[in-house]
């Protein structure tokens, strides 16, 4: 439609262009022909159309510039219009950058989301392998050494192996020495002792100030010998109950420690603390057996004067004769145990069959073979000694099958059994009895090879005389509760067959301290002396002086002093946890571990 009505009003400009030319062009010629205008229709004529010529020129020239002002706004408008699109292309051009930006980082974010989940599952599972190899392998070496090894070790030996170094040490914040530093309680690998190392206390400090992981490619130079062997280290926090415990230092790693992840390590950390820390109540939890195994020995004791609750000399026997036979520590523990409370069943038995000066009828024998049972059901009641149970019970069966209580034949008898039946009837050919006097040590092993594949298991035997001819002359009995309750008192009592079950924890045990009494100490140490001087190997006896106790006594009493004593006696056995030896009260103000 524009461009028809620019079509119109060139072609009617045209026109009055025209119309103004014809006009002008006949006055011309009117002029030239005769060069009068007296023809006024002419003039007239010629005046009108040059009239309406230059009104139509000047009307369509005047729509002309209106219609090209209209065109103009129109451009204008269509240019502000074509900006407006151009500003919002730009901003969507814009914003279409930004959502892909966006999009892009989202991208990036899921993928480092992603990877951080794979990598928080990898050192999950990494934590979880650690975990449970810390925990398999310390159980392995642990059941495989027995229950005098030192846990400590041995959690350092598998956290070096997890993490793959050479050697390292385990520190304890405990300061023992009062040097201000932490104690090395355990170390592995190092040639040269590691007790002065000045890198091992500075990184392990380092890493009780920050709380945190410290590893060094390049730990520099120390003052002692063994910190030249120390190439790299990663040092480890250690904790029980939230508690800071020491620290793991484990050094020499091909590559050093940085690709092993904080979370990792940390785990490690964490899972030798619960280790420790169950070890640490394995062991109370364990004193409390080894008690109830004294008190029922020393129950024994006083129910029999003619009964050894099994010399140290014998019980040393049995255990060497299970290392023999290649029995695990926790075995060879319960062997023990067993071997001691063989006879508790004895317990439940009248003084006067057990005393009879005289050999027993049927009848009597009939009751006297029923303490295998009680002594296993008297033990089944105990957590901690259920599994000696079987041992207790079938220790008088033979191996030809003619024993008691269920005539059990060869392999059919627990192992553990067969090792307390012949190490019993030892201990009893060697002790005084009512109806004959005791045979020599040498006799009595004549004795046990003469009755292997009858009475003993052949192998057992063997083993059991080979060992006790290395012990060399068992000495003579130096002191046993027996020997204490030989007094006109108490003999009379037994006499009536009143029970002295009491007798035998009193007099081994000092009621203040709750410790070992000086007799018992005493004992110990006599046979430690005897057993150090046969073997060779040196032992170690302790005193603990409480230079204080008459002041406290003097100042806030008595019983003030008998509760320092209980502390002194609790904090020597919290330092004695897990290692064997005997502590007990040598006197008013020392106590002794030997």
């Amino acid at each position: 439609m524009k461009h028809a009505d620019l079509r119109m009003g060139r072609n009617l400009a045209a026109l009055s262009l025209l119309l103004l030319a014809v006009a002008a062009v006949g006055l011309l010629i009117v002029l030239i022909t005769d060069g009068r205008l007296d023809n006024p229709l002419l003039v007239a004529g010629l005046t009108a159309a040059a009239l309406a010529g230059l009104g139509a020129w000047v009307n369509e020239h005047t729509s002309m510039r209106r219609r090209g002002a209209l065109d103009e706004k129109r451009r204008g408008d269509m240019a502000a219009r074509a900006k407006e699109h151009e500003i919002a292309a730009g901003k969507a051009d814009g914003e279409l950058s930004t959502l892909r930006r966006q999009i892009e980082d989202e991208r990036f974010k899921l993928t480092s989301e992603r990877q951080l989940r794979v990598r928080t599952e990898r050192a999950r599972r990494a934590e979880r392998e650690w975990a449970r190899e810390l925990r398999a392998q310390v159980s392995t070496m642990y059941k495989s050494r027995g229950p005098s090894a030192d846990l400590r070790e041995l959690v350092l030996e598998v956290a070096i192996q997890l993490s793959g170094a050479e050697r390292g040490l385990l520190l304890s914040q405990h300061d023992g020495d009062g040097d201000g530093k932490l104690d090395l309680v355990s170390h592995r690998g190092f040639e040269r002792d590691p007790g002065a190392s000045s890198l091992a206390q500075r990184f392990a400090d380092r890493v009780i100030e920050r709380d945190e992981i410290i590893r060094e490619d390049t730990p520099g130079d120390g003052h002692a010998p063994a910190d030249d062997e120390i190439d790299n280290l990663v040092a480890i926090p250690v904790y029980m109950r939230n508690d800071f415990e020491g620290v793991i230092v484990c050094a020499n790693r091909l590559g050093g420690f940085e690709e092993l992840d904080d979370d990792v390590l940390l785990a490690l950390g964490d899972h030798a603390g619960a280790v420790l820390e169950n070890h640490q109540l394995h062991g109370q939890l364990r004193s409390s057996y080894l008690a109830i195994v004294r008190m029922l020995a020393d129950a024994i004791e006083a129910k029999d004067p003619f009964v050894r609750a099994c010399s140290d000399e014998v019980s040393a026997c049995v255990e060497a004769v299970a290392r023999r036979l290649e029995l695990d520590g926790s075995t060879c523990e319960k062997l023990v145990f067993a071997s001691i409370l063989r006879d508790v069943g004895k317990l439940g038995i009248s003084d006067g069959v057990l005393l009879k000066a005289g050999p027993l009828n049927a009848d009597e024998r009939e009751i006297v073979e029923l303490h295998p049972l009680i002594g296993s059901r008297i033990v089944e009641r105990v957590p901690g000694l259920t599994g000696i149970a079987a041992a207790i019970r079938h220790h008088h069966e033979r191996w030809d099958g003619r024993g008691y209580p269920d005539g059990l034949r060869g392999e059919a008898i627990p192992i553990e059994a067969r090792v307390i039946a012949v190490a019993d009837t030892y201990s009893a050919l060697t002790s005084t009895r009512p109806y004959r006097r005791p045979i020599s040590p040498e006799l009595a092993c004549e004795e046990v090879e003469r009755c292997a594949g009858a009475q003993f298991d052949p192998e057992i035997a063997r083993l059991f005389v080979r060992e006790m001819r290395k012990l060399g002359p068992e000495e003579a009995n130096n002191g046993t509760l027996a020997e204490s309750l030989d007094v006109p008192a108490v003999q009379t009592r037994r006499r009536r067959g009143e029970p002295l079950l009491g007798h035998g924890s009193i007099s081994s045990t000092d009621h203040v301290t709750l410790l070992f009494s000086h007799r018992y100490l005493q004992e110990a140490a006599d046979t430690e002396a005897r057993r150090a001087q046969r073997r060779q190997r040196p032992f170690a006896v302790v005193m603990a002086e409480l230079t204080a106790l008459s002041q406290i006594n003097r100042v806030e009493g008595y019983a003030a002093g008998d509760h320092a004593l209980r502390e002194l006696g609790q904090a020597i056995e919290r330092a004695l946890n897990g290692m064997t030896a005997t502590a007990g009260r040598f006197s008013g103000r020392r106590l002794g571990v030997v």
